[in-house]
């Protein structure tokens, strides 16, 4: 049986609850596991490898290369992050140019759940609210975001440049329907044959088929163990540790606080990690509703993940304070992630989960400063 974006949206709220239950579990308030808790299939004597968030020497950075082919629908948006695009073509729906005269270059930046564009000091983002039926899949809402200068100018011809992403788009509603395909560059058009290039096609309903260039971006040479999807959803994922960051001007951390909420033994939160025919989600649940939405793993082991439905049942008071520290932390979040393998450890013959998979530590390194760490487990189907 397959299954694609449309009907996912009307599953999740059916299987959230059944499928992201977790273990219960003690949580070290600091980033080490306390040798007296009890976690089901592993000794907790050895304490979790832990890295701070200091700045160190800059890492060697380096063009990721990436295979020249066409993505198909799963890997689009997944392919497209690892890119810069710029605009170079833009035609209405009869096929005819549109002539777009500025100065300044239009950007866009792709998110599992949005696309961002970009000219001067202006930033429109084009949110994904639904899935619809092919060709036109991402039902959308195109909205202006504040000024990303300081000091907006003020000066009529900067004003009217950059007037030109809003004119992209049909100006009846703000409500839009588009599909976006990734291609390949046409071998005769690239500069630089060792650099592969790609095409990415945003095509609007009733409205313009914009053109975007892509060159690879850099990237800093990752720490810690290879991280890729098919490791991630190899398991499921248990909290152990959960630490806000207080960080000064040089990026060091002078404070650590543990995230109370995340020390409910009757509410563990717990990750899964899950790919589907035309996409890929992460779903957090501290045992009553699920939080998720789509993800992106870049090469650095950035971790974006975007938002998606959520289940509404009546968590208590507890359950929904949990539920909603969670949201607030994971929705639209950007992260980086450390895979450290612990030593080997026994296994009871009692245990539930008897298995010789290996003990991996993963560490989660939110953009505001907290830093989790998971520990895996055997995945449970539902």
């Amino acid at each position: 049986m397959t299954l694609n974006r449309l009907t996912l949206s009307l599953l999740l709220a059916i299987s959230f609850p059944a499928a992201l239950i977790g273990c219960q579990s003690n949580i070290a308030k600091d980033n080490s596991i306390p040798t007296n808790s009890m976690m089901t299939g592993f000794s907790t004597s050895t304490p979790i490898s832990y890295q701070p968030i200091i700045k160190t020497e800059k890492l060697e950075e380096k063009i990721v290369v990436v295979a020249d082919e066409t993505a198909n629908e799963v890997t689009t948006l997944q392919w497209a992050s690892n890119y810069h695009w710029q605009l170079t073509q833009v035609e209405d729906k009869k096929s005819n140019a549109i002539n777009i005269n500025t100065d300044a270059p239009i950007t866009l930046e792709v998110a599992p759940s949005s696309l961002s564009l970009f000219q001067g000091c202006q930033h429109f983002a084009i949110r994904f609210v639904w899935m619809s039926a092919p060709p036109f899949e991402y039902g959308s809402e195109l909205r202006e975001r504040p000024s990303t200068c300081k000091n907006a100018p003020e000066n009529k011809a900067n004003e009217a440049n950059e007037a030109n992403i809003k004119k992209l788009f049909p100006n009846d509603n703000n409500i839009i329907k588009l599909d976006v395909e990734l291609l390949p560059v046409a071998k005769s058009k690239l500069v630089n044959t060792q650099i592969v290039s790609k095409n990415l096609v945003v095509k609007i309903e009733n409205g313009n088929t914009l053109t975007f260039d892509g060159t690879p971006r850099t990237f800093k040479e990752p720490t810690g163990l290879p991280i890729d999807k098919a490791l991630l959803e190899r398991y499921d994922w248990r909290l152990v540790s959960a630490v806000r960051n207080t960080i000064n001007d040089k990026g060091q951390v002078i404070s650590r606080q543990s995230i109370g909420y995340f020390y409910h033994p009757e509410f563990p939160v717990s990750l899964k990690f899950r790919g589907y025919d035309d996409s890929q989600y992460a779903f957090f649940s501290s045992s009553c509703n699920g939080i998720g939405g789509p993800y992106i793993l870049m090469k650095d082991y950035t971790l974006i993940v975007g938002s998606g439905p959520q289940t509404l049942m009546g968590c208590g008071v507890t359950g929904n304070r949990i539920e909603g520290e969670l949201a607030k932390l994971i929705r639209n979040s950007k992260s980086i992630l450390s895979l450290s393998l612990q030593p080997s450890q026994s296994i009871s013959p009692t245990a539930d989960n008897q298995t010789d998979m290996p003990r991996y530590n993963l560490l989660q390194t939110m953009e505001t400063g907290e830093t989790l760490v998971w520990q895996n487990e055997v995945k449970k189907i539902p």
